[in-house]
Formats: C-alpha cells, structure tokens, sequence
C-alpha cells in the first residue's frame, strides 16, 4: 500500500531533483554552448579563454598569470613575440581587475581559482620572466581599459563585445596606438614588427577573452549610460576605475540600442527626407501618424538599458521593455512607414536625393510590382510630381521658385500634407532631441 505521505514526499524529491537537473543544462547552438547559469541560460566558453581570480588573496596574482597562460596558448605564444604592448595592456589589466573587483560576476567568462579544472599559477614563473623584459607601464593599462570600454559600446550597439573581425571606429582608433610603442607615441618608432594588428588572428582571439573579463554593469556605468541598474557595492568598486573621454561617453548615443536599429532606421530617413530641397512639395498621407515613432524614439535614446536586447538577462535596466511585444504592436505601422520611404527615395532617385544609401538596409523594402501595386495611387502622384521638377529643373527654375508654382498649381497635393510639415511639426515637439 502506497500512503499519501510517501506519494507526497516522492512527488517533493522529484521536484527537487528537476531543479538539480536544470542547473546542469546545457545546449549547443551554432557550435556555441550554453549552461544555465544564474537563472539564465548564458554561453559558455571554454575554461581556458577564463580570467581566473582569487580575490582573498591579489598578492598571488592568479588573474595576471591565467591571463598570460590564455596568450601563450594563441598560436604557441608567438603573440607575445609579435605584440608586446598589446599583451602588456592585457595582463596589467587583468591584475587591475582582480584586485579592485572589477571583473565580470562568476559566470562565463571569469571564474573563482577553487573552481578551476587546471592551476594558472603553473605558468607563473614564466609569466614573471617574461614581464622583467616587457615591464607593465601605465600607458599599457589605460589603452587596456578603453579597448574594454569600446567593447562594452559594441555590446549596447550590437549586443556583441567584438565580432569575426575588427570593427568599429572606437576598437579601431584604440588598437592603432599599439603600432607605436605606449610608452612614446610621440614617436615613430614601430613596435609591432610590421605587423598588421587589425588582421592578426591572434589579436582577434585574444580579444574574444580579454573583452569579456570586465564588469558590464560597472563600465557602462562609469560611461555615464542612463538608468543603469547597479548596486551601491559595484558603484563604489567602479570609484577608481579610469574614466572614459568625454568622446566614449558620448559614443553611447552615436547609436541605437541592440534590438531597436528599425526604429532609428525609419526616423531617420523621414529626417532626411524632410531635410530634402523639395521636401515641401513630397506628400505624406493624413492617415499616417509619426507620433508615435517619435515619442517612442525619444524615450529609445533616454532609456538605451530600457529597449536593450540583453537587458532582462543580464539585468542592466530594472523593467526592460519586451522587445517582441514592442515589434508586434508596432508591426504595421513601421511596415506602412518603410513601404512610403522606399516609395520616395526610388522616386526621386533620379533628383539626387539624399540619403539613397539607406537603400542598401534590408529592412527597406525593394522597389519591384509589390512595392508599387498596393500604393499605385501614391506612386503616381509622386512620379507626377518627379517629372514637374525635373522639368522645370531643365528649364533653370531655381528649388524655390519650382515649390512656389508646384504647391499653387497641383491637384494632386490638395489632399495631403507636405511631409516637411509634418517633420518640422515633430521637431519642435522633440526639440531637445535635435539639439
């Protein structure tokens, strides 16, 4: 006979043993592994590519030694050899980290020295003599910490630290530093052997571990991002952590948050469009509302941890927006504004007009039948108006006088707002965002 009691107890030991199981998750995707880590599924890099820190005891120098154990792993050390000052900024930044906290949480990219499946320390001799030829300036650590900085900029642009090649303006003009050596940039003594540090494997894979070991929460702090949730202990950790330039700082709004570029892409273009010569005599359709697009945007760039990809998982912002809710109840909307902007700069291509480039974003629907059939109405009124132009155009009209005799003498704007209006309109709302 079964007592209810012991049903109970083995339905509670079953449930006890599905948490043990979940803690030992893991799956692979695209050759990636995730684990399921403080209550999220986080990936997983090989324990080798680890800062590994013992921070009860710094004089050990555990994260200045694993850090030279990962570079000598690069290609049987030959990075050693080939970019001295860069590893010099990666191990005296590594001993920075461990020994003021400002390393990553336990997770995938740094791990405690008792946890550890190999002993860094073993390496320790040989990361000493090779420090005594290549001594650790203080050049070396500050060039080190901004390459964590444009990192963590790449994170809130792209939700990548740093892709399959060296991108970015930032990480770019850092790196370049290293062709001199950082103890006298003034100078044009080489200090990379010819070597081409924006194409060198191995810099690349350094990277992809080096990037990682800082606290995000804490950098982005320190580059003044709005609203970012951290607690009072990292604030007063980050305290002396080097400060960004005021250029870095403002890099964080050079672009929209991971997650949220269609939302800049459309308001941009409809600010380029209203800045066109002509964008007086462009028609936009009362039915359509920016409104919402410009409130939303608005909110996008005082808010950036808000709208961010990562945000619930890594826990930057304390109510993040659900991005897949947002894309849902705006689907339509941003469909109609993408559709009218592909209409326009296809149109008026022929008239130079600005920003054609941004023809070349996937998320611009393609000028072909089923652009053109749903909206044949508004593309026949806007070729309309193209040949108006270009035919006064030919006739040297200047673009005033052409807008003056085009907004009298046309039916076919009666029934429409010009879209210069409706821009101007959302300017003077968001004036502060213009400013």
């Amino acid at each position: 006979m079964v007592y209810s009691s012991d049903a109970l107890i083995a339905v509670s030991d079953a449930i006890l043993n599905s948490f043990t199981e979940l803690n030992k998750l893991e799956y692979s995707k695209k050759g990636r592994v995730y684990r399921y880590v403080n209550n999220n599924f986080q990936r997983i890099r090989e324990e080798d590519k680890h800062l590994v820190i013992y921070p009860q005891d710094i004089s050990m120098n555990v994260g200045q030694a694993s850090a030279f154990n990962i570079l000598r792993n690069i290609n049987d050390g030959q990075i050693l050899n080939d970019f001295p000052d860069f590893c010099c900024s990666i191990l005296g930044v590594a001993q920075q980290l461990e020994a003021n906290k400002w390393y990553e949480i336990e997770n995938s990219s740094v791990i405690h020295y008792n946890n550890c499946k190999f002993d860094p320390l073993d390496c320790k001799a040989e990361c000493d003599e090779w420090l005594s030829y290549h001594p650790i300036a203080e050049q070396h650590i500050l060039t080190g910490i901004d390459l964590l900085y444009c990192a963590k900029l790449n994170f809130l642009h792209t939700d990548h630290h740093i892709g399959t090649k060296i991108e970015g303006y930032y990480m770019k003009h850092y790196l370049s530093r290293y062709g001199n050596s950082l103890e006298d940039q003034e100078n044009d003594e080489h200090h990379n052997n010819g070597l081409d540090i924006f194409n060198s494997p191995d810099i690349l894979v350094a990277l992809k571990s080096f990037v990682h070991w800082g606290n995000i929460k804490g950098i982005l702090y320190k580059l003044a991002v709005p609203n970012i949730n951290i607690s009072s202990e990292l604030k007063e950790n980050f305290e002396d952590f080097p400060a960004p330039s005021e250029e870095l700082k403002l890099a964080v709004y050079d672009r929209y948050p991971s997650g949220t570029s269609k939302y800049s892409l459309i308001r941009k273009s409809i600010d380029i469009l209203g800045d066109w010569e002509f964008s007086k005599l462009l028609p936009f359709p009362s039915d359509i509302e920016l409104s919402w697009l410009y409130e939303l945007c608005h909110d996008i760039e005082k808010n950036p941890l808000k709208y961010h990809l990562r945000s619930k998982s890594k826990e930057l912002y304390v109510d993040p927006i659900n991005l897949l809710e947002l894309s849902q109840l705006y689907q339509y909307k941003c469909q109609v504004l993408l559709n009218l902007i592909s209409l326009i700069f296809n149109v008026f291509k022929s008239l130079d007009i600005d920003g054609d480039f941004l023809l070349n974003n996937s998320k611009i629907p393609k000028f072909n039948e089923n652009l053109i059939q749903p909206n044949l109405n508004y593309y026949n009124i806007l070729t309309n108006i193209r040949d108006l132009i270009q035919d006064y155009t030919s006739k040297s009209w200047t673009p005033d006088d052409i807008i003056l005799r085009l907004q009298h003498n046309n039916d076919s704007l009666t029934d429409y707002t010009c879209l210069f209006d409706k821009v101007m309109a959302m300017r003077e709302k968001f004036i502060e965002d213009y400013e």
